[in-house]
């Protein structure tokens, strides 16, 4: 008899597909209580001269839910036009939705807060957001593909959808550390 299961591909596949979900759900985006610190490059939708440099923190709570607080701060390149730059704010927390360690799919939300003066024109496109003073307020989902180079390393690529505006939305790649990583 288990000769005859080890012949049949339909039994082989089926192995596979459990041996393949036993194991991705076996592994975390980071470990336990990480802290996780970070670069970030991102390049706007809005425009194509606009980019920002950021950097990140990042804190696992447990192996499927991290925090996150982030800097950006955005600016023009190889443009004659006067753009003015702006710097960004975001805290939010990311789940994990698919594991293929090493690569793992993350989704998340969060606030997101900036001190651009364009917001102010084109506010009334804007969905969940406001303004106090001379700061902008609203809500952003973030969707990841983190995968881990090494045991401390990690790169990722993210899409940033702002409540703020089209104008707001990014797309974003960088690194993460995790200085106390047990190799």
């Amino acid at each position: 008899m288990l000769n005859y299961l080890l012949q049949n591909k339909m039994y082989k596949k089926f192995l596979l597909a459990v041996a393949f979900l036993l194991v991705s759900q076996m592994q975390a985006q980071y470990d336990p209580s990480a802290f996780n610190w970070g670069l970030t490059a991102s390049k706007s939708f809005a425009s194509q001269d606009e980019i920002a440099l950021g950097a990140r923190i990042e804190y696992a709570y447990n192996c499927y839910t991290t925090f996150l607080g982030e800097y950006n701060r955005q600016f023009s390149i190889g443009t004659e036009e006067n753009v003015e730059g702006f710097n960004e704010i975001a805290f939010g927390v990311n789940l994990i939705l698919f594991n293929w360690h090493p690569t793992t799919i993350t989704g998340g939300f969060g606030y997101i807060g900036n001190d651009s003066s364009i917001f102010e024109e084109i506010e009334d496109e804007a969905t969940l957001a406001f303004r106090t003073g001379t700061f902008n307020h609203g809500a952003q989902i973030k969707i990841r593909a983190l995968h881990q180079v090494s045991v401390p390393i990690h790169i990722f690529a993210e899409l940033n959808i702002k409540s703020l505006g089209r104008r707001y939305d990014t797309f974003s790649i960088g690194i993460s550390y995790d200085f106390e990583a047990v190799y």
